[in-house]
């Protein structure tokens, strides 16, 4: 049973049904209503937790490029290990709650800070400052010889600015002209090649890119921890260990 059809209590209906001052009792029942979604929500995953064929619906959440580069390229292989399970990738940016059954699995560089979760090291995701080659052409840059003031950068929009290269640039790239943001890394990817700027991107994509070239490695601007996170009632359902294990493979390791 969902728990989204329970508690949705109009005030409008409320104060034409009772009169005077109702807004006591609509606040009652809101929190009422929450309490009761989450009681539903809990025994949902309590149920799940119980469930011990790897077989149904496990769904992943990761950023876009972690979902297309990490997972996408061994999405045959699991189909072979575990037909009966039907994975669901949600690729976002945003971190989504696992509480609420947003998704079953998350594997993110964002530690949780809330929720019964738990959170296990996955491996490392490691950026590198890019341009393409007719970038540096045109503007005479070389691998760690360049003043990133008077170049154009490929950056994140506000929301997600703190996250992944936003902090580097905003120390090292003071002064600095934006040519474009985006809250898709995979954005910041197909722009850098066509000459639009210089980027901080995936290493481990961008360097099998034979029109990028690296202008910093990792080491110098920034590595991504990954993290496999899963709601505590989870860990025993067989479909959640099979995917946690299985992604906690793929996860490329610190060399």
């Amino acid at each position: 049973m969902g728990a989204g059809g329970y508690g949705r209590a109009d005030p409008a209906t409320i104060k034409r049904t009772l009169g005077g001052d109702t807004n006591w009792i609509i606040e009652l029942v809101q929190v009422k209503a929450q309490d009761m979604e989450d009681a539903i929500t809990a025994a949902e995953r309590e149920t799940l937790g119980r469930d011990l064929r790897a077989t149904g619906k496990v769904r992943v959440t990761a950023s876009d490029d972690i979902a297309a580069h990490v997972i996408g390229p061994s999405l045959g292989q699991f189909r072979r290990l575990y037909p009966g399970i039907l994975l669901e990738i949600v690729a976002r940016m945003d971190v989504v709650s696992l509480s609420r059954r947003e998704a079953d699995i998350a594997l993110r560089g964002v530690r949780p800070t809330t929720g019964d979760v738990v959170v296990r090291p996955a491996g490392v995701w490691p950026y590198g400052l890019y341009a393409s080659r007719d970038y540096c052409e045109a503007h005479g840059l070389r691998s760690g010889s360049f003043d990133l003031s008077r170049l154009s950068i490929i950056t994140w929009t506000e929301p997600y600015a703190h996250l992944r290269g936003g902090p580097w640039f905003a120390k090292h790239a003071r002064g600095a002209a934006i040519a474009l943001r985006s809250d898709s890394a995979r954005v910041h990817f197909a722009a850098c090649k066509a000459g639009a700027g210089v980027a901080i991107l995936p290493s481990r994509v961008a360097e099998c890119d034979p029109d990028l070239v690296c202008l910093l490695q990792s080491e110098q601007v920034v590595s991504l921890e990954l993290l496999l996170v899963v709601h505590r009632d989870l860990l025993r359902t067989a479909r959640i260990r099979a995917v946690m294990e299985f992604l906690a493979d793929l996860s490329p390791k610190r060399s």
